[in-house]
């Protein structure tokens, strides 16, 4: 839609045919490519879920395995549970109605009370420029709302476990919080990070850690049952925005502001290696004044984009990554803990260059199929320029 910005998405397990949206305006719109041809456009929305409050962003959703129930988090500080297969009286959202004016008209001879009863005529009060209401969207309810972080701080991040029944987020109060969902107040508060904003929660494989990522440079692994901060993992450069752990649950991956990607063993807790973009080095001719050729070597710099998703392959052997270059890559894990290797001097093994895409979320699929979901971005348009005569 025009004039709605999306600031964060994911793809529907497990084959990706919806995709969940928060936008800028707190709504959560789901897209749905169950009966669209491979070059089709997708135009419209199949669902709006409105719920968060005060016009705040919603910054994050997430899917549960079942592909039906979804969380979302926003700048009002709550998180909120969907159902998006919902369909009847309580799954409908219905729009406001235009306003009207109500007018009165009465005849001037009144024989009986009943008889002089006033008709009311609605009027429209047309607005020059407005619109046309959509239809109601008949699917899609709200279940819970969940609030247990500090107030007037936004939830940055929400994960579903693999179980399903738990969840976990993290907020700028400084702390993670587990909640399970048919409670509304979280069942542990996860407390030792030392700056006040936790970008990023993911699960571990087994359900018995939560590691989380924060501004202080970084992660951090807690036992569910007892709370406690397990590992300690150091970052070194700058704050964490997203992390994934491998399906074996050995190594864990972690990128930060900067756009470099950090490997860590979750067993010893250290770095194994580190991943970023290298300088791309051209070659250029020039002559001198003699006409005797030149051969330069220019080397461009790095400007740092944010990575904002990493996803582990089915097998563990491939970390997929995209963010604000408009580019996925993938590395290969395997090689970057083997002897000999030095951190941020590996190459990803491919890349997919998108046009103006930003990678918003990548999922790898049982069969090793990389879904990718991104928001296209407009060039900026340079202002005429005048030439006066």
């Amino acid at each position: 839609e025009p004039g709605v910005g999306i600031t964060c998405a994911k793809s529907c397990p497990p084959d990706g045919r919806r995709v969940a949206a928060g936008c800028d305006d707190a709504a959560v719109r789901i897209f749905s490519i169950m009966d669209k041809q491979p070059n089709e456009t997708i135009k419209e929305t199949s669902m709006v879920l409105l719920g968060h409050k005060n016009g705040f962003p919603v910054f994050d959703v997430d899917w549960n395995r079942n592909g039906r129930h979804l969380l979302s988090s926003g700048g009002d500080g709550s998180i909120r549970l969907w159902d998006t297969m919902a369909v009847g009286p309580y799954g409908t959202v219905a729009k406001p109605s235009s306003p009207t004016r109500r007018t009165s008209l009465s005849g001037k001879d009144k024989k009986k009370k009943d008889e002089a009863e006033p008709m009311e005529v609605e009027t429209e009060m047309g607005v020059p420029g407005s619109k046309e209401e959509s239809k109601e969207l008949k699917s899609g309810a709200a279940l819970a709302v969940y609030r247990g972080h500090a107030p007037s701080c936004p939830v940055w991040s929400v994960k579903f476990a693999p179980s399903g029944y738990y969840f976990a987020s993290t907020a700028s109060d400084a702390t993670g919080r587990i909640w399970t969902t048919d409670r509304t107040t979280p069942v542990r508060i996860l407390t030792g990070h030392t700056s006040a904003s936790v970008h990023c929660v993911e699960w571990h494989p087994n359900c018995n850690y939560v590691l989380t990522g924060a501004d202080d440079r970084t992660v951090r692994m807690w036992d569910v049952q007892s709370g406690r901060c397990m590992r300690l993992l150091n970052a070194g450069s700058s704050g964490i925005h997203a992390l994934s752990v491998c399906p074996s649950g050995q190594y864990c991956a972690g990128s930060d502001a900067l756009g470099t990607i950090h490997l860590w063993d979750l067993g010893s807790g250290k770095k194994i290696n580190e991943f970023r973009k290298l300088p791309v080095t051209t070659k250029s001719t020039k002559r001198d004044h003699g006409g005797n050729p030149i051969l330069q070597m220019n080397t461009s710099k790095n400007v740092a984009q944010m990575v904002h998703t990493l996803s582990f392959s089915a097998c563990g052997t491939a970390l997929a990554s995209g963010g604000d270059d408009c580019t996925v890559h993938v590395w290969n894990v395997k090689s970057a803990y083997g002897e000999g290797t030095r951190p941020g001097l590996m190459k990803p093994h491919c890349s997919f260059q998108t046009r103006r895409t930003m990678i918003l979320d990548l999922n790898f699929t049982k069969r090793n199929l990389l879904l990718g979901v991104g928001s296209f971005t407009m060039p900026l348009l340079s202002p005429p320029v005048v030439v006066e005569q």
